[in-house]
């Protein structure tokens, strides 16, 4: 079977090459095949790569196709998902063994070899839940095989006259791009397959023509298709594994200018002791003797970035730290983010790090503010105010869990490695702002008791080691009773 690959193409060229080399260097040997309906940029040439071109309606005029349709209801993108469907169902003519399509704006990250199979119809990822409530369930489009002979067999079309909502169906459900398919495959009773869309893909998705982080994206994954030689990795104190990229990464940015007794060995003996979960500590910034007491933690070195005026350089070193972070397991999807003098006193797992957690409804600090920390806080509440976000206070000083692709959009989208702001109050404002979250300032949660005076009520930290499942402390709060409790608790 000659393994075809088809991809619909319309003004995306760079993503579009990127995703035949990522094809390639995956899986060689494939043939690929472009439908280009591009009106400003073309798909270019491209050794082994065969063009059909409707850059000017030769064999499909949209405009003609949508005219017999009078009825039709407008759409944002001027019908482009059901123009999308019609070519990938001219297709079948040009394509009659059967073929992969793929998005333009997918990078493949492993050997696909296994969807050309004759015994299905179909192998790709069921979309059961779709975003909105009105659309039917379908085969995502961005990696699906279609099996052409057994779909032809059966009387099996792509586009399915009556089922293609805003062009010739009215009502609900929506069938998006792959949902009459699915439906017709299924009232066939036809076998398929279903992967895991994620497994062999990266997709950029959102309008891909128009989106405006493209290029970063293409960067970021920029090892899927670029035969060169990888970069070298950030220095680490020990090797990563091939497993650690399935760990929950745990990163603890570490500077020991900012550190006070021993605080660092008490929060990894916390990890140790009560995270539930297949870990890996990453310190992050500079090394200690702790990273050589154990396999579970490594240190990937990350030098101190230059102070700049009117910025509070510790938030300008995070995203420096993440980032060598980030490049250093290029498939883990996030981590989990806390500081040295965080102490976890009783067992828990991610459930408990990923509830969504405030100490307030809004960001308390001011521009006027001397406190550096306290300015840059005020300057991400009136960032987020003026977007029309709400300006929760989400800095608990507990562990936190952030997504990689959700925050390195931050970090492009508010040039953070040179505007310091406070990352989560940023990122959780942001993508979670509709959310409601618990209070942690309060004596009645189980998460947190924090200790920040000089003078603490010592019988309040040691109901804590009952009651809570962490104790944190600001600078004034390390006092010698909370490192005597500590020591004792943790026998070290």
């Amino acid at each position: 079977m000659t393994r075809n690959v088809a991809i619909v193409h319309y003004n995306t060229p760079e993503l579009t090459v990127a995703a035949i080399k990522s094809l390639w260097k995956h899986t060689p040997g494939c043939k690929v095949t472009i439908f280009d309906n591009s009106d400003k940029l073309p798909f270019p040439k491209m050794d082994g790569v065969t063009v059909i071109d409707n850059t000017k309606g030769q064999l499909m005029d949209f405009e003609m196709m949508l005219k017999r349709y009078p009825n039709k209801l407008p759409t944002l993108c001027h019908w482009g998902s059901e123009k999308h469907i019609a070519s990938v169902e001219l297709l079948f003519s040009y394509l009659p063994e059967g073929f992969v399509l793929l998005d333009s704006d997918v990078l493949v990250k492993q050997d696909i070899s296994s969807f050309f199979n004759p015994n299905y119809a179909w192998i790709g990822e069921v979309d059961r839940h779709p975003y909105y409530w009105f659309q039917a369930v379908r085969l995502l489009p961005m990696i699906l095989w279609i099996n052409v002979p057994m779909c032809e067999e059966h009387g099996i079309q792509f586009w399915h006259e009556g089922m293609v909502y805003k062009v010739s169906h009215h009502g609900h459900p929506y069938y998006d791009t792959g949902g009459s398919f699915y439906f017709d495959c299924q009232q066939k009773n036809l076998p398929g397959r279903e992967i895991k869309m994620l497994d062999y893909v990266e997709h950029l998705g959102a309008a891909s023509s128009e989106h405006k982080n493209w290029q970063f994206w293409l960067n970021k994954h920029k090892n899927l298709y670029d035969t060169m030689e990888e970069e070298k990795k950030p220095k680490t104190t020990k090797k990563t594994k091939k497993n650690d990229d399935d760990k929950i990464l745990v990163v603890i940015p570490y500077c020991s200018q900012g550190a006070q007794g021993r605080e660092l060995e008490y929060s990894v003996a916390g990890w140790r002791k009560h995270f539930k979960e297949d870990y890996l500590i990453v310190l992050a910034g500079e090394d200690h003797p702790v990273t050589k007491t154990g396999d579970d933690i490594i240190c990937i070195e990350s030098p101190r970035v230059p102070g700049k005026n009117g910025q509070y350089r510790q938030h300008l070193d995070y995203v420096s730290c993440f980032k060598k972070v980030r490049a250093a397991f290029p498939k883990s999807k996030g981590f989990v983010f806390v500081a040295d003098d965080c102490y976890a006193v009783n067992d828990f797992d991610m459930s408990d790090i990923k509830v969504l957690k405030k100490i307030g409804d809004r960001i308390p600090f001011e521009l006027s503010s001397t406190n550096m920390w306290q300015r840059d806080a005020a300057k991400t509440k009136e960032k987020l105010l003026s977007q029309g976000y709400p300006a929760r206070n989400y800095t608990t000083h507990l562990p936190q869990w952030y997504e990689w692709d959700k925050l390195e959009k931050l970090w492009e989208d508010y040039d953070m490695e040179n505007e310091s702001y406070v990352m989560e109050d940023l990122y959780y404002n942001i993508y979670y702002g509709n959310r409601l979250a618990i209070n942690v300032h309060t004596e009645y949660q189980p998460f947190k008791c924090g200790v920040y005076r000089a003078n603490p009520r010592i019988w309040y930290i040691e109901r804590s080691f009952k009651d809570r499942i962490w104790i944190t402390n600001s600078p004034v709060g390390w006092v010698s009773e909370l490192d005597k409790l500590l020591a004792d608790y943790y026998g070290i």
